[in-house]
């Protein structure tokens, strides 16, 4: 058992000090105050990694697939939609020839 002495702080009055923050949280901080480029440079690199990524590259193809909306054959050019029950559905259903 602790005793308490009598010349200090009352219960739960105590003044805690702060851990000192490590030197790699210290580094960041500084760069973040001081490097006034370190925000055009992120994006800078965000738009980099968009034109890297091409959404176009990202599409669906189902060739030989009958699609659940218009009845007609998936053909390999033509983008297309899963339905959750499974089904197939062209991104855009062709005109029927009239």
């Amino acid at each position: 058992m602790s005793i308490r002495p009598e010349d200090g702080p009352g219960y739960g009055q105590e003044q805690w000090e702060h851990p000192a923050p490590s030197p790699t949280v210290l580094g960041e901080e500084e760069r973040e105050l001081y490097d006034p480029e370190r925000e055009l440079y992120e994006h800078e690199a965000g738009e980099q990694e968009v034109n890297r990524l091409n959404p176009e590259d990202n599409e669906l193809h189902a060739s030989g697939q009958v699609c659940a909306r218009c009845g007609t054959v998936i053909n390999a050019t033509q983008d297309v939609r899963r339905l959750l029950d499974g089904g197939w559905v062209h991104e855009v259903c062709p005109v029927p020839a009239s």
